[in-house]
């Protein structure tokens, strides 16, 4: 009996250990607040930021229209932005971070992301620096990642697949912060490693920290239509075996 509890206490230790490994860890389905995204960004017009939410733009604990846990992103018609921003200030140079992002969208509006790789410090007053050096975005019915080396070069598409409304989809990245051309990232689709159209490999080399990039989940842009989108699970560690396996095989 007493090797039996040590055992159940042996393990409880563990889980309690991998999770510690997690720098960002939301999951719907066990009750978590949607805070632990990180910090919330609403956004009406251009420049209007809302502090809190309303009836036509939140983010929100809820359920799907299966009846699912969720976090409910919500966004009328020409409002630009409700996304959290996670890991705000927090990422560093040289690191890798795998992140985990399990979501449904309501509709496919052109332009509209589901995540960024944002930049926070590299970017304008003159510099070359991309604004958002990595982004998963819909664009004519497809979901791209898409890539920028540079503001000027704006983003160029590494993949697409087509995307449809009210299903529930599965990314992995493995995002090496560094810039220089000495970054890279890895993706991974339903658990499976994604070949990129550019490189033709697993593996696109680029710019991916100018300075200081963080990443974003939820909406921003595509602001023609009415948007309701879904998110099931954000997990962010340091390495491969900090993420579910669902995420990255």
């Amino acid at each position: 009996m007493v090797h039996f509890v040590q055992l159940a206490v042996s393990a409880v230790l563990c889980a309690g250990y991998a999770n510690a490994a997690l720098l960002v860890d939301y999951n719907a389905a066990r009750g978590d607040d949607v805070a632990k995204m990180g910090l919330a960004n609403l956004e009406a017009a251009r420049g209007e930021k809302q502090q809190s939410n309303s009836a036509d733009l939140y983010i929100k604990a809820d359920n799907d229209w299966k009846g699912a846990k969720s976090a409910h992103f919500h966004r009328k018609k020409d409002d630009i932005r409700a996304e959290y921003h996670a890991l705000n200030k927090k990422t560093q140079e040289g690191k890798t971070y795998f992140i985990g992002y399990q979501f449904a969208v309501g509709s496919t509006p052109d332009a509209m992301m589901v995540m960024q790789w944002k930049e926070y410090e590299a970017n304008g007053a003159g510099k070359d620096a991309a604004n958002i050096p990595l982004s998963l975005e819909v664009r004519k019915g497809q979901l791209q990642l898409n890539y920028s080396p540079a503001q000027s070069k704006g983003r160029q598409t590494q993949w697409q697949m087509p995307i449809k409304p009210k299903t529930v989809y599965t990314v992995g990245l493995e995002i090496l912060a560094k810039d220089a051309g000495k970054g890279h990232v890895r993706m991974w689709w339903d658990g499976k490693p994604v070949t990129f159209d550019t490189t033709k490999s697993t593996t696109l080399q680029g710019n991916l920290f100018p300075g200081r990039s963080d990443p974003k989940f939820g909406i921003y842009r595509g602001e023609a239509a009415v948007t309701d989108n879904w998110v099931y699970q954000v997990q962010i560690g340091e390495a491969k075996k900090d993420l579910d396996s669902k995420f990255i095989s």
